[in-house]
């Protein structure tokens, strides 16, 4: 541990050094400042590294924007807490490799580098470099992603290289213009320009000229995509001028109308509300149980007074008594979903769930707990879902139950969505039950 903080700590003092354009030599830099908590792990010592070396290297690794603040902070607590047997490792890196699949780094959505993806190196360096490299090529979002970072002069100087094959990027074998002479619209084509594109910035990720090459294939689509849409109207017009001015012919009336079904045709389908299925629309809160008793109406059920955070406790019953005794459920840290609308159970009120994960054939069934040393009342956030939650589910649109199988544990207990984890500022949500289900 002592060898990986110290190489985490050259590197970050090499990236502060670069942005602060400082000629001081490393040593006057903070690679020798002192952490005093101990037991924070490597991300508390990244943090307090950069925020030592002030700005502007603090401004930029720690995050441009407040959204990017938020995730750099969830990752430094999730670099300080990787550890485990060889499962929990495995199903960790998984994660990882699924959060990378649409991004060139760890927080934010551009290319540029930040203390999370430093700490995260430093982290994944080792355990890649110990693993064998058969297991790693499943993993192509991450192994690209570490090959973006160990690009970098500054991460060259302190970490050995190691060696990843890149994706072949395989050009289509006919051209625009042939696909378009065959039917096929531009949108399709730009759509699929972009799809590329992105692909290929995202899977080479190593300068600024490719994003600004990027940018500049994205105009030249968009104004390609402008030309078809005014040359398909001008069509249109010069094929209604026709129909009219052809003594009423019956051929070229049907065939105007022919135009006209296939210009309909071409529209784009109506796509579904991200709010009647993303994951965003929940408003899921960390939460403290301070008092449970049975439900008087139903063995079955317990009546919990939850605190998240309002100033007043939330009651909400659950199904839990066959499960877990009162005193196992009494000071227990839960996730709630707050924006439930408010109803009876047997009777007694119930204004949110708790939300739990549960085996296969129900036999097993427990609350997802948040991590150690998360806030009571902070909202719980899967990693490109970070949208405002409604502020109450419409039960009529099923909302949760759109959304709910895509709710499950992986092979190391992280509670996650369609394979994105449920993150707080202290790390992932998990459960002891693997490959579970949450409701």
């Amino acid at each position: 541990m002592a060898a990986k903080q110290e190489k985490a700590r050259k590197l970050i003092a090499l990236f502060c050094k670069r942005i602060n354009s400082t000629e001081a030599s490393q040593e006057s830099l903070p690679l020798g400042v002192e952490v005093e908590e101990e037991g924070k792990g490597l991300g508390f010592i990244c943090r307090c590294i950069v925020e030592a070396a002030g700005s502007p290297a603090a401004d930029q690794l720690l995050g441009t924007t407040p959204e990017m603040q938020a995730e750099v902070s969830q990752w430094l607590s999730f670099a300080s807490s990787f550890s485990g047997n060889k499962l929990n490792i495995d199903g960790r890196l998984k994660l990882l490799n699924v959060h990378l699949e649409n991004r060139s780094v760890f927080a934010g959505r551009g290319l540029e580098i930040s203390v999370a993806d430093l700490s995260m190196f430093a982290v994944v360096h080792d355990i890649v470099t110990e693993e064998s490299f058969p297991e790693l090529v499943k993993l192509p979002h991450l192994l690209r992603w570490i090959d973006y970072i160990q690009s970098k002069d500054e991460a060259a100087k302190v970490y050995p290289h190691i060696p990843v094959e890149k994706a072949k990027f395989d050009p289509p074998r006919s051209s625009p213009a042939a696909t378009a002479s065959k039917g096929t619209s531009v949108l399709a084509i730009s759509s699929s320009v972009r799809s590329q594109t992105t692909t290929t910035i995202s899977d080479t990720a190593a300068s600024s000229e490719l994003k600004a090459e990027a940018t500049n294939v994205e105009v030249e689509v968009s104004k390609a995509v402008e030309v078809s849409v005014k040359n398909d109207k001008k069509a249109a017009a010069a094929a209604a001028a026709a129909a009219t001015t052809v003594g009423g012919a019956q051929g070229d009336e049907a065939a105007a109308q022919e135009s006209s079904k296939k210009m309909k045709k071409e529209k784009p389908p109506a796509q579904k509300k991200e709010s009647d299925t993303s994951v965003s629309v929940l408003d899921i809160r960390v939460g403290l149980i301070n008092k449970v008793w049975t439900h008087p109406g139903a063995d079955a059920l317990y009546v919990e007074e939850i605190d998240i955070g309002e100033g007043s406790m939330r009651q909400v019953v659950s199904g839990l008594a066959k499960f877990l005794t009162p005193e196992q459920m009494l000071n227990r840290k839960v996730l709630i979903l707050r924006n439930v609308k408010p109803g009876k159970v047997r009777d007694v009120l119930s204004s949110g769930l708790v939300l739990c994960a549960s085996n296969s054939d129900h036999s097993q069934c427990e609350p997802v707990l948040p991590p150690e040393g998360s806030k009571i009342g902070e909202r719980v956030t899967v990693p490109g879902y970070e949208g405002s939650p409604e502020e109450v589910l419409n039960p009529k649109k099923k909302q949760f139950e759109k959304i709910q199988p895509d709710l499950t544990t992986d092979d190391s207990g992280i509670a996650n969505y369609q394979g994105k984890p449920f993150m707080t500022t202290a790390g992932p949500c998990r459960s002891s039950i693997l490959n579970g289900t949450i409701k």
